[in-house]
């Protein structure tokens, strides 16, 4: 009889113990859980000039950046070799990009920059970003993108130009978009003549590298 009583109250404990444990972790974990849902699910993007939200390729999808895809970002550009043609923070850290594309939601937001994030359509991943800027006199390069090492090659570059550049001249009334690069970045400076841009000039410093001066015209205009 005493052995009975003693295992029912070490079972009442044990259910007790269970059911904290489980209201912490309830407590703790599932709010969380649900408001980060909560503001993915609820992020809506400007409508300043109509942009589409996704522009599928064969190859690659450009899809707007979002919240949701900051944490991935990070772990797709933080190689050397993307980070510094980028001239971004050669040790880069999640809080400092995370503002740093805060920042770029609200350029996106007020028709400042037409950005799109590159996912690699075979396996679904976010591989990249592009990104037209509107023209600065202070800095002509307007033309900018990244590709992740992994995924370096296979026409994803290309393709992801193609995507960008056609819809940009359909929603904008331009006629070109310029790029520089720095001289020592051939293999940029080949990326972007292989996607059309034609070199128009070279720019030379006192105390900073020379670069290359890339134009790509409208193609689409009669």
């Amino acid at each position: 009889m005493f052995k009975k009583e003693k295992l029912f109250k070490i079972k009442i404990i044990a259910g007790l113990f269970i059911a904290i444990t489980i209201g912490v972790i309830s407590y703790v974990y599932i709010p969380n859980i649900f408001q980060k849902q909560q503001t993915i699910s609820s992020y809506r993007f400007s409508r300043q000039d109509n942009r589409p939200d996704v522009i599928k390729g064969t190859i690659v999808t450009l899809k707007r950046l979002q919240p949701s895809y900051f944490e991935n970002y990070m772990k797709m550009i933080n190689y050397p070799e993307v980070v510094k043609p980028l001239f971004f923070k050669e040790k880069l850290n999640y809080v400092w990009l995370k503002k740093y594309l805060q920042e770029e939601l609200e350029r996106e937001a007020v028709s400042k920059t037409f950005s799109y994030i590159i996912f690699d359509n075979k396996d679904q991943k976010l591989v990249g970003s592009i990104e037209i800027r509107n023209y600065d006199p202070r800095d002509n390069g307007q033309f900018g993108v990244w590709l992740s090492p992994k995924y370096w090659g296979g026409g994803r570059l290309q393709e992801a130009f193609k995507l960008i550049s056609k819809t940009y001249f359909k929603i904008k009334n331009e006629n070109k978009f310029i790029a520089h690069v720095e001289m020592w970045n051939l293999r940029s400076y080949y990326a972007l003549k292989k996607c059309g841009f034609k070199l128009i000039d070279t720019l030379h410093f006192d105390n900073r590298p020379s670069r290359y001066l890339l134009e790509f015209k409208n193609p689409y205009k009669k």
